[in-house]
């Protein structure tokens, strides 16, 4: 039999549609301290979450948008464009023009971001802190004249301000690399000179051109050309700083910057100012200055006449300038005499920058957005944004059944209404997008019509345990063989986030205007009461072990019910991923833990024994009451007769071939009609 992989479980169609997009101009922060614009990452990449730390890219969507969308404006950052329901993680504004004395942030939909708010924007740590480059090249057989190269350069000081010099004045030329410097700054044409026997070991020479008003330093070496390419980029517009640099500590981070702004960048008795067409450049120059305690502005410079769009990097207030001061060698301002605080406020973990606009938009044209492993959320030029949880839920369905290996042709995924309801979409098998609460009946039709396939029904908790609850009691008395998988969140999160079956009594979500005055349900206590022979629960974030509870209720052999807990960002901002995570408690600790960790068996080993079937029924019931923390794995299992067992006993020629290959047009009905006179 074919081994099936990931890739076979997921469908051409996945792209068609994003809950919450950006424009395609949007530019994301990736792991390796480069920036791309959203439509060029792609599955397998790894970018920055909302905690600062790198994470892998599982999946990409888009598509097209003839809606409104919103225009984010924030201080220093700039703009983004997203769809209205796109959540941002963003602290509330305590008190009009005071800046806030707390800073718990909470993911808001765009359309909910108000002027005065703060989005925040991470402080990524240093990841490697590596010591030297190697110099890798091979000589091509006829070169005699190039001297040879070191095997490495070793990052100190004097390297990392050289590579910061080229980066802002430095382009490579067929064999050979050039700096371009002012005819007046001879310091820096001497500097350069010196630092490239220092670090490469290889003479430089000077050019003057006179006719441009330009100084030049040229180092001969076709293979120094090429490795500083590929490093730096070729010309202005393409200049990145490499990642391996991105990735130095802070400490180490000061030669190089210095170098860029020593190139590119100049001081006044105002501001501080960095000039650059490279967009990219840009925005680790605005990483770099960052990670060394300042909030720099960032703004376009429309192209004009002979002169390219350029990005200005400045920085503008006192305290800021004095920290780069100390870094590019230039006479530090006096410290103003008021104590006001700045707008822009800096912590160890992240930038707070307030929302000036928030403008509606016209718009037409493809949107994006991806999906990220662990924390479903990511890093834009604005801030930290978040997708959606559902996701997860994808990813634990499309690894079960690589686990399983199963046939894509013998699986039919079924989905109700509400976020969910796209899952089959999604994966490459059939599948069947049913009514408001009826993919259970249209699930035991679609079972019953061919027990060849592995059916698996999906729905929300609104959709499951709301309007169709009816179906959901009957279904698990009849027993039929077939996985049931509830992205529960507590919300009904497509209409705009009302309180679902769910929801405890006494809670209130942020888009309700009060607290829920009714019973939130026991979708575990009621599975038991309805005759579920499996029962279990997972989390959407931890798609891995979901994967493994999907795999035994696929493989148990009768009515099957995984509730999955998952956050919904853009309406339920009780249970969040640091909710789950337990970062709101004194000692921090995760508020789920795993049933086969603590030795529960909630498995009826002698179904003939009704005695262990009730023990069992009533363990799983306690387990299900208990929040802090909550149980997250199989509550109970017993294989005992199914419908379909009970079918073939009725009607033998089940037990030979399903009833889609039962030609059921061409009988003979006379008996029937005799017996009914």
């Amino acid at each position: 039999m074919k081994k099936f992989t990931i890739k076979d479980y997921k469908s051409d169609v996945h792209n068609d549609w994003c809950p919450g997009c950006l424009a395609p101009d949007t530019l994301i922060a990736m792991a390796d301290g480069t920036w791309k614009p959203i439509p060029d990452v792609a599955v397998g990449d790894r970018v920055v979450g909302h905690d600062g730390k790198p994470h892998r890219v599982t999946e990409t969507m888009s598509h097209w948008h003839p809606d409104v969308m919103h225009r984010v404006t924030v201080k220093c950052f700039g703009s983004a464009t997203l769809t209205p329901d796109h959540p941002m993680y963003v602290v509330r504004r305590q008190r009009r023009k005071r800046v806030n004395s707390e800073w718990n942030a909470e993911w808001v939909p765009a359309d909910q971001v108000h002027i005065g708010d703060y989005v925040a924007f991470p402080r990524v740590a240093a990841s490697e802190d590596v010591a030297s480059l190697p110099l890798a090249y091979e000589r091509k057989a006829k070169d005699t004249r190039s001297k040879p190269l070191p095997g490495a350069i070793a990052l100190d000081e004097n390297a990392l301000r050289l590579m910061g010099l080229y980066i802002a004045e430095g382009h490579s030329h067929h064999r050979e690399l050039v700096w371009t410097f002012g005819s007046h700054e001879h310091d820096l044409v001497e500097e350069t000179v010196r630092l490239v026997g220092r670090t490469l070991e290889l003479h430089a020479s000077v050019r003057e051109r006179s006719d441009k008003g330009s100084t030049e330093v040229h180092v001969n070496s076709s293979y120094l050309a090429e490795i500083f390419a590929s490093w730096f980029g070729a010309s202005a517009e393409t200049k990145v700083v490499p990642s391996v640099l991105m990735s130095l500590s802070p400490a180490r981070q000061r030669a190089l910057i210095g170098g860029l702004w020593a190139g590119d960048g100049w001081t006044s008795d105002n501001k501080a100012h960095f000039k650059t067409i490279s967009r990219v450049l840009a925005q680790q120059m605005k990483t770099l200055l960052v990670r060394q305690g300042m909030v720099p502005t960032v703004s376009v410079q429309r192209a004009k006449d002979i002169h390219l769009e350029a990005y200005a990097v400045e920085v503008v207030s006192t305290r800021d300038y004095n920290v780069l001061a100390g870094i590019v060698g230039t006479r530090e301002r006096p410290l103003p005499s008021t104590k006001a605080k700045p707008p822009m406020v800096i912590t160890d973990d992240y930038v707070f920058l307030p929302v000036r606009k928030n403008d509606v938009v016209a718009y037409e044209g493809y949107v994006h957005n991806f999906e990220v492993e662990d924390v479903h959320s990511y890093v834009s030029s604005l801030g930290a944004l978040h997708n959606c949880g559902d996701f997860g839920i994808l990813s634990g369905i499309q690894l079960a059944l690589q686990q399983m290996n199963l046939d894509p042709d013998k699986v039919a995924v079924f989905s109700g209404i509400g976020c969910s309801g796209k899952t089959p979409h999604y994966i490459k098998a059939y599948g069947f997008h049913t009514l408001h609460g009826r993919v259970l009946p249209v699930a035991t039709g679609a079972r019953l019509a061919n027990s060849g396939v592995t059916v698996i029904a999906l729905g929300g908790d609104g959709d499951g345990y709301g309007i169709g609850a009816g179906y959901f009691v009957n279904s698990g008395r009849r027993n039929v063989d077939m996985a049931y998988l509830v992205h529960n969140n507590s919300v009904y999160g497509l209409t705009k986030g009302q309180a679902s079956p769910t929801l405890r009594k006494g809670e209130r979500t942020k888009s309700m205007p009060e607290e829920a005055i009714q019973d939130g349900i026991n979708p575990i206590a009621m599975a038991v009461a309805a005759g579920y022979t499996f029962i279990a629960r997972g989390y959407a974030l931890e798609p891995k072990h979901l994967a493994g509870i999907i795999v035994k209720a696929i493989e148990h052999k009768g009515a099957a019910l995984v509730d999955v807990l998952q956050t919904c960002p853009t309406y339920n901002d009780l249970y969040t991923k640091e909710w789950y995570e337990g970062a709101d408690l004194p000692e921090k600790r995760s508020r789920l833990y795993r049933l086969d960790e603590t030795g529960f068996d909630g498995v009826v080993h002698d179904v003939t024994d009704e005695k262990e079937i009730v023990a069992k029924k009533a363990a799983a019931v306690v387990k299900s009451y208990e929040r802090e923390p909550i149980p997250i794995g199989v509550y109970y299992q017993a294989e005992l007769p199914t419908y379909e067992d009970a079918l073939r006993q009725r009607i033998p020629a089940l037990a030979e071939k399903p009833l889609v290959d039962i030609d059921v047009f061409h009988r003979d009905v006379n008996a029937l009609l005799e017996a009914m006179r």
